[in-house]
Formats: structure tokens, sequence, C-alpha cells
């Protein structure tokens, strides 16, 4: 005759039980719309025209750039003060141009006179953001939902005025050094500068984790002027890119995705898709599957 186990034992024995039905529950395989846990965003300022010739780069290898423009210095000669005084170093792209330039990329807000943010009123920085969000949205007849700080000039405060636009997200020039989803989508940090990347390439082309991570790598075009960093640049897109284990995305859509899946109504039993919002994907015993607007997944 089989002994019965002690009670502490069953009541230990339950409760791993218990505990493993709630793990299960509670995790969901959530991916990317193609089914991945790895994305990247390409993220350039300032619009001169060497945004060109970057923006082929990008096609070359199917990664998808989100480039910031100042729509109020486009059509003008860049004349900064490097150096000597009035220095020429390049041409801001044409307005007639954008459509073609970008058209399997995002255009982005990036103030539109280049103003650093911080001293300004609330209503100068208004005045510097919504214009140029109005501008971008007429000359490329699209919505307009990301921005980068000019300067990388930004505060809680700041970021709190440009959260009233309709701006879905602003990045900083702050690097995270990692590969975590932001916290704040208005104070966005990038993982790193261009001239970094590189150094971060590797570890992420050979990450595998079941999290949902995210490469963010930020710089400017007219940088890549100086030879060894647009040798860098060239092998950076060629060793990151046509890669099917990484979403290529920009900022704009990639905040949308995210933001559809933190308002999810996630139950003990049950998820719902809230009416209204986006559709969010996840796999279920290696198949990716969907959960529209206004459905529930069952478990």
């Amino acid at each position: 005759m089989n002994k019965a186990l002690p009670i502490p034992i069953l009541i230990f024995i339950l409760g791993l039980l218990l505990m493993g039905c709630s793990k299960k529950s509670t995790e969901i395989d959530w991916v990317y719309p193609d089914g991945n846990h790895k994305a990247l965003i390409m993220s350039y300022d300032d619009g001169l025209d060497d945004d060109i010739v970057l923006a082929q780069l990008f096609d070359r290898y199917g990664i998808i750039g989100t480039f910031h423009l100042n729509s109020g210095l486009l059509d003008t000669r860049a004349i900064w003060y490097q150096g000597k005084p009035n220095e020429f170093v390049g041409t801001y792209l044409s307005k007639d141009t954008l459509v073609h330039v970008f058209k399997n990329h995002e255009i982005a807000v990036h103030g539109t006179y280049h103003k650093a943010l911080v001293g300004l009123s609330d209503e100068e920085i208004l005045e510097e953001i919504n214009v140029d969000i109005e501008n971008l949205s007429i000359l490329s007849d699209r919505k307009i939902s990301s921005m980068a700080y000019a300067f990388g000039s930004t505060n809680d405060h700041v970021a709190e005025v440009i959260g009233t636009t309709p701006l879905t997200n602003a990045r900083t020039v702050k690097p995270s050094y990692n590969f975590e989803l932001p916290k704040d989508y208005y104070l966005w940090n990038p993982t790193c500068h261009d001239s970094e990347a590189l150094d971060y390439q590797e570890a992420y082309i050979s990450l595998d984790s079941p999290s949902l991570s995210l490469f963010y790598v930020w710089g400017h075009s007219w940088e890549l002027r100086d030879t060894l960093r647009n040798q860098n640049i060239l092998k950076f897109c060629k060793e990151i890119g046509d890669r099917d284990d990484i979403w290529y995305i920009g900022a704009g859509d990639f905040a949308d995705y995210h933001a559809s899946l933190k308002v999810l109504e996630i139950g003990p039993q049950q998820i719902v898709n809230p009416e209204g919002n986006g559709i969010v994907y996840y796999r279920e015993k290696g198949q990716l599957k969907s959960l529209n607007p206004g459905q529930r997944l069952i478990y």
C-alpha cells in the first residue's frame, strides 16, 4: 500500500503547482509585427543634403531611418560657426525633394529653426515645434509623430510641454548604452551615437532573449564626411541590415506599437485589446498570431 505524503510536503508541492500556473498565465510571448523580439531605429538630425546618400545606404540594406528636419532652414545654405566665421559646411535639403529622398523613411521634427528649447518660454517652445510639425506635414503629406531635441536641449519641463503637442515621442542625445525599451517617450534616450554603434553591434546581433529589445542609434549624416566614420557606418549597415530577426522601423511607428502593448487590459484569465487600439502580435507554440482591437485572448 502506498504511503501518503506528509501534509507539509503536499502543501509545498501544491504551492509549486500554483506558482507554475500563475507564471504561465502572465508569460505571453509578445513580439514585434514581424514576429521578432529585436528592433533597430536609426535617427539622424539637421536635414542637410548628406541625408540623401545616407537614405540610399539604408535602402540598400533594408534599414528604415528617422530623419529630423528644420523646416525653416530647408532650401538654404548651412552656415555654422565651426573653425572660422561663416564657414560654409553644406546645404539643407530642398523642400521639393523630401518625399522622394525619404520615400522609405520617417520624416520628423527638429525644430523650425533648430533652437535650443531650454530657456525658451512655453509659447516659444510650442511655436518652434508646432510650426515645424505643420510645415513638414504639408511638405510630405504625412502624419508627423517624432522629434529630436536640437542640441539635445531638454529637461523635464520641456518634455512636458512637448507632450502637449501631436508628437508621440522626442529623442535626447543622452546614451543609455543598453537595449531596453524607453520608460519616457518624451525623454527617449538612444542606445548610442553612431560613432559608437560598432561597439554594440555584435552584442545585439547575438542577443537571444524572449523579451522585446531595441537598438537605437543617432547621429548626423554630415559627420559621415569623415573617411573613417563613413567606413564604419558602411560596415555597420552591411552587418546589421537585411536580417530576418530584426524589425527595422522608424521611431514613430515603434512608439505607436509599444503604446498599443501598454494599454492592453490584462486579467487573470484573459487579455483584451481595447477598441481603437492598434493590432498587437504574439507567438503561440511558435506560430505568429495577432490580437486585433476589440478582441480578447483567453488563456
